[in-house]
C-alpha cells in the first residue's frame, strides 16, 4: 500500500551514524527523516560513512532497498545519488546453461536470467516489487562481453545509453520536471563516459509522467556478483532538494514542442531555413539531442553551414548517419528499417564530441558499440528536416548545483618520482634491486624488460623497501605474451603493495583467449577469499602481444586503477572486508597474481610514486 504520511520537503543523508545489518530500515537518516525500503535478508547496514549493500543470497527486486518520501511530484525537484555499485556486471545464468565451473563458485543460477541489478531514481512505492516497471531510474545492466551497460527505466520502457562502464564511483542525478524525468551522471577525472564531479553529463529524457502524484526517491539492488565473485555495493550520500532554476527546462538549450519554420522556438530562437532544413544555433554544442521523428524525417546538428554538418535520416527503408563534409557527402553508417507506418519514433542521439551514442525507441542504433566521429565536433547549428515533434537539446556538460553536492571521488596521484629502476640492466645487478619476497618465479631479464619465469600456479612477487606507509603511486608497463598457436597464452603480471606476506593488495591483468579484465586482490590477517577478487572487464583496452600501461595508486585504505591513464577500478579496502584497518605499505613492486599461470608477460618500465 502507498504510504499516507504527510509528504517530505528535501533529504540530506550521509550516513554518519553506524547502524548494523538489518536495521537500517526504519532508523533514522542523518536529517532526522525514517528510511524506508526492504531488507528480506538483513543485509543493509551503515559503516564506514556509507550505506553498505551485501550481496542477497536469494536475488530478485523487492527483497534489497532503501527509500525516501513521500515526496509531491513537482518541477525541479532533484534526487541525487553518489555511490559505488558493488560490480556493474552482476548477472545470474539461466539455469541449466552456464558452465559446470560457475556453479562451483557460486554463481546465480535463476530459471530466468536477470541482467539489471540496480536501479536508482523515482518510485511509486517505497519497496516496489517491479521498479523498472513502477519507477522512473537510472538502471544498471549486466552485458555477456562488456562490463555492464547503464540504462534509464523509463514509462515506455528501458532504453539504453552506456556501454562499458568501470567500476569506479558515479554520482546519479534525476530531476523531475512538469511533465517527465531528466537525468544526469558524473563521475571522475577521465572517465570516458561522464565528466569530472562537478560536472554532469546530461544523458536522457523521459517525455511521460509516472502518473503518481506522490513518489519515493529509491535505492534497489536485485543482485551483486558475477561469476560467484562478490563485493558490497556502497552509498556515499544522498540528497533531495528542489532546483529553483531547473523548474522550467532546466538545462535545455532548445525545447519545442511543434517545430515550425518561421516560428520562434519555445527555447532557443527562431527556426531559419538553411541549406538541409529548417535550423536553430544555440551557444554551445549540443549533447543530448532527443526528438521524435516520423519517416521520412531526419535530425541535422554539428551544422556549420550547407556544406558542413551531421544527419540522421530516416527514410520509409532505413536510418542512415551521413556526414556533410566540404560539399561532399559521406555514408557513415545504415541500418534496414521498415518505417511504413506514419507511427512516430523517438530518436535520442548522445554526442560528447567525439562519440555518438545513438538509440532509436530506446534501444541501439547502428550496434552497441558508440560511433567514434570528431569531425565537425564544435559546431552549434541544430536542425530538422520532415514531421518532427518534442525537440529537445541540452549541453554536453553541467555543473551540479552547490546545493546538491555530495562529495567527490577519491583520486589521489603521486606528485614526486622516487624510484625509476633500468629494468633491462644486466641479471646479475636485478637482484641487488628486486628483493624475492614470496613465491618460487624467478626473475629474469626479458628482451626490452623482466620477466618472471617458473612461478607454475603460485604467487610471485618481488618488492623493494617503501618509506612512504600511507602512499604508493606505482606505474608499469606489461607487455602481454604473443598468441601461442600450440597453447593458451595468458597473462597475469601486476603491482604489489606489501606490508607482510598476511597483508597485502596485488593488482593485475588478466589476459587470455576469454578474459580481459583488471583484478584485484586483497590479503588481509592471512584471509584471502578467491570470492572476494574484485575486477573490471575491458574487452577494448587488452590484447594479447600488445603493451598497457598499469597504474595503481593506493593509501592503505582505498586504491584507484588506471590502464592507459583511464580510470578503471576503485575500491575502499573495507568495502571487501569490513572492519579492515589500513594496510601499511612497507614495500611494493612486480607480482604475478597466482590465479592461473602466467605465460611470459615482460615488465618493461615501472616508476614509483609518492
Amino acid at each position: 500500500m502507498k504510504s499516507s504520511k504527510p509528504t517530505i520537503a528535501e533529504i540530506l543523508d550521509r550516513f554518519t551514524q553506524e547502524v548494523l545489518y538489518g536495521e537500517v530500515v526504519g532508523s533514522a537518516s542523518d536529517c532526522g527523516v525514517i528510511r524506508l525500503g526492504v531488507d528480506a535478508e538483513a543485509k543493509i547496514s551503515v559503516e564506514a560513512g556509507g550505506l553498505r549493500f551485501a550481496p542477497l543470497d536469494t536475488p530478485g527486486w523487492g527483497r534489497q532497498g532503501i527509500a525516501y518520501g513521500p515526496f509531491t511530484w513537482q518541477a525541479g525537484l532533484a534526487f541525487g545519488v553518489f555511490m559505488l555499485n558493488g560490480h556493474n556486471n552482476s548477472q545470474s545464468f539461466p539455469r541449466g546453461s552456464g558452465p559446470a565451473s560457475n556453479m562451483l563458485l557460486g554463481a546465480h543460477f535463476s530459471s530466468k536470467q536477470l541482467l539489471e541489478n540496480l536501479a536508482v531514481g523515482w518510485f511509486d512505492h517505497p519497496a516496489s516489487e517491479r521498479p523498472l516497471e513502477t519507477g522512473q531510474a537510472f538502471v544498471m545492466q549486466g552485458h555477456p562481453t562488456a562490463n555492464g551497460r547503464l540504462c534509464v527505466a523509463k514509462v515506455q520502457g528501458l532504453h539504453h545509453l552506456l556501454l562499458d562502464m568501470p567500476n569506479v564511483p558515479i554520482y546519479f542525478l534525476i530531476v523531475l520536471r512538469a511533465k517527465g524525468v531528466a537525468f544526469y551522471a558524473g563521475s571522475l577525472e577521465g572517465n570516458r563516459h561522464l565528466p569530472a564531479l562537478p560536472r554532469l553529463r546530461p544523458l536522457a529524457i523521459d517525455p511521460y509522467d509516472l502518473g503518481a502524484k506522490q513518489v519515493y526517491a529509491g535505492i534497489y539492488q536485485s543482485i551483486l556478483g558475477e561469476n560467484g565473485h562478490r563485493v558490497d555495493t556502497r552509498v556515499y550520500g544522498v540528497r533531495v532538494a528542489t532546483v529553483p532554476g531547473w523548474q522550467g527546462h532546466g538545462t535545455a538549450l532548445v525545447v519545442d514542442p511543434q517545430p515550425q519554420l518561421g516560428r520562434k522556438a519555445t527555447l532557443g530562437g527562431v527556426w531559419q531555413l538553411d541549406g538541409p532544413g529548417m535550423l536553430l544555433r544555440p551557444d554551445e554544442p549540443g549533447g543530448l539531442f532527443h526528438v521524435r521523428l516520423t519517416a521520412p524525417a531526419s535530425l541535422i546538428w554539428r551544422y556549420r553551414d550547407p556544406e558542413h554538418y551531421l544527419a540522421l535520416e530516416l527514410t520509409l527503408r532505413e536510418a542512415r548517419l551521413s556526414l556533410q563534409l566540404g560539399g561532399k557527402q559521406h555514408m557513415l553508417v545504415a541500418e534496414r528499417h521498415n518505417f511504413n507506418t506514419q507511427e512516430p519514433h523517438w530518436v535520442q542521439v548522445l554526442d560528447n564530441g567525439h562519440a555518438l551514442n545513438i538509440t532509436l525507441d530506446g534501444s541501439p542504433l547502428f550496434g552497441e558499440r558508440p560511433l567514434l566521429e570528431s569531425r565537425l565536433g564544435q559546431e552549434t547549428g541544430v536542425g530538422l528536416k520532415g514531421q518532427a515533434a518534442d525537440l529537445e537539446v541540452h549541453p554536453r556538460e553541467i555543473n551540479l548545483p552547490p546545493t546538491l553536492e555530495l562529495g567527490r571521488p577519491w583520486q589521489v596521484k603521486g606528485q614526486q618520482t622516487v624510484f625509476v629502476p633500468h629494468l633491462d640492466q644486466a641479471a646479475e645487478n636485478l637482484l641487488l634491486t628486486w628483493e624475492p619476497t614470496m613465491g618460487p618465479g624467478n626473475l629474469m631479464p626479458a628482451e626490452g624488460g623482466l620477466t618472471i619465469e617458473a612461478a607454475g600456479l603460485e604467487r610471485t612477487v618481488y618488492t623493494i623497501p617503501w618509506d612512504h606507509p600511507q602512499l604508493a603511486d606505482l606505474e608499469s608497463e606489461i607487455l602481454p605474451p604473443e598468441q601461442h598457436k600450440k597453447r593458451q597464452s595468458q597473462c597475469r603480471a601486476g603491482v604489489c603493495f606489501w606490508q607482510d606476506a598476511q597483508h597485502h593488495l596485488v593488482v593485475t591483468l588478466w589476459l587470455d583467449k576469454t578474459e580481459h579484465a583488471v583484478v584485484s586482490m586483497l590479503r588481509f590477517a592471512g584471509y584471502e577469499d578467491p570470492h572476494s577478487k574484485v575486477w573490471t572487464h575491458v574487452p577494448g583496452k587488452l590484447y594479447l602481444g600488445v603493451p598497457v600501461k598499469l597504474r595503481v595508486v593506493c593509501d592503505g585504505m582505498q586504491f584507484q586503477v588506471y590502464l592507459d591513464d583511464e580510470p578503471v577500478l576503485y575500491r575502499a579496502l573495507r568495502d571487501i572486508y569490513p572492519g579492515a584497518d589500513r594496510l601499511e605499505i612497507r614495500r611494493v613492486g612486480l607480482a604475478l597474481s597466482g590465479y592461473g599461470k602466467d605465460t611470459g608477460s615482460i615488465f618493461r618500465t615501472w616508476i614509483a610514486r609518492k
